[in-house]
């Protein structure tokens, strides 16, 4: 059975570039100790090919742009961006992992429905879309229906 949930509140992203990033030995750890000793809950990382991002609660932002600021003068990364009003939803089931095509049947609808995925991540039985704070209810609204034609 899938499961459907949308994180009630904003987060933001904090994202630090540098190219150098999946080169550098304990990146994450050292991001992941400024958080901890901050205090701060990480929802979700996401790395690229020069960048990682942090999502966390809106509510946390500056202090997590503060935490991460003492990290990026210290390593391979050059700047650190970030971007507020950030909706999350979280799928989780067996059926992702059994069912080709899961992702495509979950996307197109949001897509279809004009609504812009800023980022997505997936694991073996779970998925997280990131979209803009406004239209968060909409995309659960569009996916809710896939669940309810038997995604």
């Amino acid at each position: 059975m899938m499961d459907l949930k949308m994180y009630k509140r904003p987060l933001a992203v904090l994202t630090a570039t540098g190219d150098r990033v999946r080169v550098t030995p304990g990146v994450l750890s050292r991001f992941g100790t400024a958080f901890a000793d901050s205090g701060i809950n990480v929802y979700a990382v996401s790395t690229g090919e020069y960048s990682v991002s942090f999502y966390v609660d809106e509510l946390d932002h500056e202090r997590a742009k503060k935490a991460l600021h003492g990290v990026v003068g210290q390593s391979a990364f050059i700047s650190l961006a970030q971007s507020k009003d950030i909706g999350m939803l979280t799928i989780t089931g067996q059926e992702l992992i059994d069912s080709p095509g899961m992702l495509l049947r979950i996307v197109k609808p949001v897509s279809e429905a004009g609504i812009n995925i800023l980022s997505m991540s997936a694991s073996f039985d779970s998925v997280i879309l990131f979209v803009g704070w406004p239209d968060v209810r909409k995309a659960y609204e569009m996916i809710e229906k896939q669940f309810l034609k038997g995604l």
